[in-house]
C-alpha cells in the first residue's frame, strides 16, 4: 500500500487481522471514489478497504471502532444524493463491496434470491431471468449499480407501481453493525414475526446504521407477454385520464407508467442525437408504459385502451413497439435521462413525490412559480406518474454564475413549499444523503426526526458510519 498523503490526518494503524491487499491508499484508485455520480459533491479519504468476506468486513469494522475512524459504504457509487461520498475531512474510509459480489442461492420454486452487496443489479436480473423468474427492481444504472446500493437507499425504478420499491422484495439481510457484530442471514422467509423487524431499519437508511453484506429477495414470475407502447399528449391531467383508462383495460399488468416534459425530450436528443422518437410533431408530454401478462390478450387489450385515448382526445399520438427490439428503442429514451441531464450544464435536481392525483397541480405550481419568481431558471420534468413521484431538474445554465447560489436558494424553496403545501416527500427514491440535509432538517417532522436520531444512536453510538449523512 502507497504511503497516505501528508495533506490528510494522521491515520491509525491498519488492523494486523486482515490481508494486506485489502486496503489500498493509491490516490489514483481513490480518485474515482472521492465525488458523487454527478459530480457535484466531492470530498477526501486516505484509504480504500476491499474485503472479501463477511468476517472481513466485521474485521474491518471492530477496528473503526476500537480507533474511531469514521467509515462511508460504497457500492457502484452511482447515487444521486450523495450519500456514498466521503465528506471533506479526509478522515473517513471508503469501504467498497465490489469484491462480494456472488450470487449465493436461487430458489425458483420458493421464488428467492440471496446475493451478495457488491452484486451488480443487473447480474441479479439475469440470474433471474437464467431460473425463470424476473427480479423487477429496474433503473437507469442498472448495469452498475449494486445490491447494497439499492438497499441503502430503497431503490425505486419504472416498475414500483406492479412490484413496489425494493423494500417489498426484501425478504432478509445479512449486515455487520457498527461495532462489528454479525447479524447473520439472509433468512429467506416471508414469514417471521420475532420481535421487531430491524430489515426495514436497514433498507433506506444509506449507509448509516450498518453495513449490508448480503440479501434475501423475492422474485416474481416473468409475465410471457410484455408490451411497450410511447403516447404523446398536451398535459400531465391528461395523462393521468390516460393512466387511468389503461388500467380498467390491463388492470394490474401494467408495469410502468412514466411522464416526461417536452424539454427532458429535447435534452435527450441534444445529447444523444442518433435516438429516434417515433412521435412526430413533437408533443408537450409523452408517456412511456409497459404491460405484462400471462394472458396472451394483453395486447388486444392494450391496443384499444391506446385507440379508446385517441377517440377521447387523451393522447395525440400513440405508438405501440412491434417487437423487442423497439421496445427496447423506446425505453432507452427513458433511461438516458441520468446522462442527458449530467451533460445539460449547472443544475438543481429534486427527487419528490405526492399523491398520484395531486401531481397536475404540483408541476402546474412549480412551473408557474418559477417562471415568475427565477424567470432565467429553465425546469424540466421525468417521473413515475404512477406512483407520484417526479424528478425535476431546475437548469441555471443561462443564470449568471454570480446569481447561481441565490437562484437555488429560491429554486428550493418553491419547489419544496409546493411539495409540503400537498403533505408529499421531499426525497421519494434517492434518499437524503449530503445534498438533502439541509431540507431533511427543515422539512421533515421534528418528532419523527427525533426518533430517528435515537435510531441512529443505538446502532451507531460512536457516529463513525457514513457522517454526515442524514444528520
Amino acid at each position: 500500500m502507497q504511503d497516505v498523503p501528508s495533506s490528510l490526518p494522521l491515520s491509525p494503524p491498519l488492523p494486523p487481522s486482515l490481508p494486506h491487499d485489502v486496503f489500498t491508499g493509491d490516490a489514483d484508485v481513490l480518485a474515482s471514489r472521492l465525488s458523487d455520480w454527478r459530480g457535484r459533491i466531492h470530498g477526501r479519504s486516505w484509504l480504500l478497504a476491499r474485503p472479501r468476506s463477511t468476517l472481513e468486513v466485521a474485521a474491518l469494522m471492530r477496528w473503526a471502532s476500537d480507533t474511531g475512524t469514521p467509515v462511508v459504504t460504497q457500492g457502484g457509487n452511482t447515487g444521486l444524493s450523495g450519500a456514498a461520498t466521503p465528506d471533506e475531512s479526509g478522515r473517513s474510509i471508503i469501504l467498497s463491496l465490489e469484491r462480494m459480489n456472488a450470487i449465493r442461492f436461487v430458489d425458483p420454486v420458493g421464488n428467492t434470491v440471496v446475493a451478495e452487496a457488491g452484486c451488480v443489479l443487473a447480474h441479479l436480473q439475469g440470474t433471474a431471468a437464467g431460473a425463470g423468474r424476473l427480479f423487477p427492481v429496474s433503473l437507469g444504472s442498472e448495469g452498475s449499480c449494486t445490491v447494497g446500493g439499492i438497499v441503502a437507499t430503497n431503490a425505486g425504478g419504472i416498475n414500483v407501481v406492479r412490484y413496489g420499491m425494493t423494500r417489498d422484495l426484501v425478504l432478509g439481510l445479512e449486515y455487520v453493525t457498527a461495532a462489528g457484530e454479525v447479524v447473520e442471514g439472509p433468512r429467506r422467509l416471508r414469514k417471521d414475526n420475532v420481535g421487531y423487524d430491524l430489515r426495514h431499519l436497514i433498507v433506506g437508511s444509506e449507509g448509516t446504521l450498518a453495513v449490508v453484506t448480503a440479501a434475501a429477495f423475492r422474485l416474481v414470475a416473468r409475465p410471457r407477454h410484455r408490451h411497450s407502447a410511447l403516447c404523446g399528449l398536451a398535459s400531465p391531467a391528461l395523462a393521468l385520464n390516460l393512466l387511468h383508462a389503461v388500467q380498467e383495460r390491463v388492470g394490474d399488468g401494467l408495469i410502468a407508467f412514466e411522464l416526461m416534459c417536452a424539454g427532458e425530450m429535447d435534452l435527450i436528443r441534444l445529447r444523444f442525437p442518433d435516438l429516434r422518437v417515433p412521435i412526430e410533431p413533437a408533443s408537450r408530454w409523452y408517456v412511456f408504459l409497459e404491460a405484462g401478462s400471462n394472458e396472451p390478450g394483453l395486447s388486444d387489450d392494450l391496443t384499444q385502451a391506446l385507440a379508446d385515448a385517441l377517440d377521447r382526445g387523451l393522447v395525440d399520438d400513440a405508438v405501440m413497439a412491434q417487437s423487442g427490439a423497439q421496445a427496447e428503442a423506446l425505453w432507452h429514451l427513458r433511461f438516458a435521462v441520468s446522462e442527458a441531464n449530467r451533460s445539460a450544464g449547472p443544475a438543481v435536481p429534486f427527487d419528490i413525490s405526492v399523491a398520484t392525483d395531486d401531481l397536475p397541480s404540483l408541476l402546474h405550481a412549480i412551473e408557474t412559480e418559477l417562471a415568475a419568481r427565477v424567470p432565467l431558471v429553465r425546469v424540466v420534468f421525468v417521473g413515475h406518474a404512477a406512483d407520484g413521484n417526479m424528478h425535476v431538474t431546475a437548469l441555471l445554465n443561462q443564470v449568471p454564475p454570480e446569481n447561481r447560489e441565490a437562484a437555488t436558494d429560491a429554486v428550493r424553496a418553491i419547489v419544496y413549499q409546493a411539495v409540503t403545501a400537498r403533505h408529499g416527500s421531499i426525497s421519494a427514491e434517492h434518499g437524503i444523503g449530503r445534498t438533502g440535509r439541509r431540507a431533511f432538517e427543515v422539512y421533515a417532522q421534528p418528532t419523527e426526526r427525533a426518533l430517528m436520531r435515537r435510531i441512529k444512536q443505538a446502532f451507531d453510538p460512536a457516529g463513525i458510519l457514513n457522517p454526515g449523512v442524514l444528520f
